[in-house]
């Protein structure tokens, strides 16, 4: 029972992170100074290791993508901008992995609702799902606020290149992954 009222706690901060992100987005209002020092602060840092449960119940570490431009994105089923830029994840998924683009979803949610969501979408990505994991993953890779959708691009080297607050702007995250897979 603690542990459902810990994890019901953790996902109602992310969804009022998420509601609040999403309004100053929409709004066109700058993000708080405190977010714009921690991105910045974030930006050629090393990504910290990490590993969560995939939809197959199997562990998997971040180790395994070293070497990759990867693209890890922090999201829920009933997150409606987290559903609405998957299409442009699996789109650049297809496009760009055969030439070293790995695409992480990290679901903060219930695993067998991100499964059926998995399936009936077509994700053609690594999903890993996780409660107070997944948050203290998305708090290590900046996500100090509790925002969804959550991005964070990588470069080759492991270094942290980018860094978006709410839903992506397809346009301009597949031109920071060109420029990284360049070789």
């Amino acid at each position: 029972m603690k542990r459902q009222v810990v994890i019901a706690g953790a996902i109602a901060i992310f969804a009022i992170g998420a509601v609040v992100g999403t309004y100053a987005i929409k709004s066109m209002k700058p993000a708080p100074e405190s977010v714009q020092t921690s991105k910045a602060k974030l930006i050629g840092s090393a990504l910290p290791p990490y590993s969560l449960l995939a939809l197959d119940g199997v562990r998997e570490h971040s180790a395994q993508w070293e070497g990759k431009v990867q693209l890890i994105n922090f999201w829920a089923t009933w997150c409606p901008p987290c559903k609405k830029e998957i299409p442009a994840l699996i789109d650049l998924q297809k496009r760009y992995g055969a030439q070293g683009l790995q695409i992480v979803g990290i679901a903060l949610d219930n695993r067998d609702a991100v499964k059926t969501y998995s399936n009936e979408n077509g994700i053609n990505y690594p999903v890993l799902v996780g409660d107070n994991d997944a948050v203290e993953v998305a708090q290590q890779l900046g996500n100090d606020v509790g925002v969804l959708p959550y991005t964070v691009i990588v470069d080759r080297d492991n270094r942290i290149q980018a860094v978006y607050y709410g839903e992506i702007d397809p346009v301009a995250t597949e031109k920071v992954i060109t420029s990284l897979l360049r070789p």
